[in-house]
């Protein structure tokens, strides 16, 4: 796929819908590590002691929950960016975009679908948000204990090796909620969640859930390793000046 993308379009085709991609990350990834350290050293001010795994996952729900809710309305426009043309790369295709770049597409959407549609898939997106804040959460803490239990390895190595383990069993989970958000998402109007889900199970199987594994994996891998170390060398910075 990327090959055919890169022959047919060009390399910057696999930058598509990157605007809304960079507004995605700047209201919900912003929003959701703000929340969930707020919260963190707000449970260390008040008892005194670091939460447990339980307590973490509970802060990491809430900090995903407040993410997702502000990101929202960019995942909408994100995912009609990325569709908007012919499915096949290498398909020419005579009709013009229908939107023309992010705010275009904000524009577009609350002119003729209302603002509501800004928030479409809205209880995917936080079902997805809950799950990828659990198994990040959740299995980055139980992998880097074992590691380090084990002295598999330490320092850097132990941040990638965790978050490449923990981005896995993160996209396993993640990634059936994921695919069919999308896909209402893309629909304008006209669908109903049960008919995808009814759609997927009957004519495809049920494995088609995990379609598109591979990319997914890889974008959550470096997105939570790259993600996670900057914002702790930023944070660990904080605390030195303060």
């Amino acid at each position: 796929m990327a090959r055919q993308i890169v022959r047919c379009r060009g390399f910057t085709a696999l930058y598509a819908g990157l605007s809304a991609g960079l507004l995605r990350q700047i209201t919900n990834t912003t929003t959701r590590l703000g929340v969930y350290h707020a919260l963190y050293n707000l449970h260390y001010r008040k008892y005194e002691r670091y939460p447990v795994i339980y307590e973490k996952i509970t802060i990491g729900i809430t900090a995903g929950l407040a993410g997702a809710l502000a990101g929202h309305p960019s995942e909408v426009v994100l995912v009609r960016l990325m569709a908007d043309g012919p499915l096949e790369p290498c398909i020419a295709c005579s009709c013009p975009k229908i939107y023309r770049g992010t705010f275009h597409a904000l524009q577009k959407i609350c002119k003729e679908e209302g603002m509501r549609a800004l928030w479409r898939g809205g209880t995917l997106t936080l079902g997805r948000s809950v799950l990828v804040s659990v198994g990040q959460i959740g299995s980055y803490s139980q992998v880097r204990e074992k590691f380090r239990e084990r002295n598999l390895a330490k320092g850097l190595s132990l941040h990638i090796y965790t978050s490449f383990v923990s981005s896995f069993l993160t996209a396993v989970f993640s990634l059936p909620i994921d695919l069919v958000k999308t896909r209402y998402q893309v629909k304008r109007r006209g669908i109903q969640l049960s008919e995808i889900f009814s759609d997927i199970l009957h004519k495809k199987g049920i494995w088609y859930f995990w379609k598109g594994f591979v990319p997914y994996y890889v974008r959550m891998a470096i997105h939570t390793t790259v993600s996670l170390l900057i914002f702790d060398k930023i944070y660990t910075k904080y605390d030195a000046l303060h």
